[in-house]
């Protein structure tokens, strides 16, 4: 799914500056002329944003650990068909506020010790990473 855009994610904990600093860089590179996407997880796109809401709002224990995993897999792959790859293919930058290393951290090592399953479903669902990560 490479093109010849780029994809930057920036990763880090809640309230650590990642939406500030990704709408920084996103205005920053626009004004140099280059057509950016600034877009989030969980959501991105309409599918995604509709598991967003079934995922954030409500009760938090509703989930399991897994399933919560599958809801985040399945609003991924609609945010990188829908957005991210097209993007990326008419050679936009795309910023993303938080992809898989946040999947990876919050299902796959802190709601349970589910690392290699988020690992196996991104390396099936997914097959993505970003160009560049940056860890605030």
């Amino acid at each position: 799914m490479r093109g010849p855009g780029l994809f930057i994610s920036f990763e880090g904990i809640d309230g650590s500056g990642k939406s500030t600093q990704a709408r920084l860089l996103a205005e920053a590179l626009r004004g140099q002329g280059r057509e950016v996407v600034l877009t989030r997880e969980p959501g991105g796109s309409p599918g995604a944003e509709e598991i967003r809401k079934l995922v954030l709002e409500g009760d938090g224990d509703r989930w399991s650990a897994e399933t919560e995993l599958l809801l985040f897999t399945a609003a991924r792959r609609d945010h990188l068909e829908r957005t991210i790859a097209p993007a990326i293919a008419a050679g936009k930058v795309v910023i993303c506020d938080r992809f898989a290393d946040s999947t990876r951290m919050y299902q796959g090592l802190s709601r349970g010790d589910l690392r290699a399953a988020v690992d196996q479903l991104h390396d099936l669902m997914i097959g993505r990473e970003p160009d560049l990560t940056l860890l605030i």
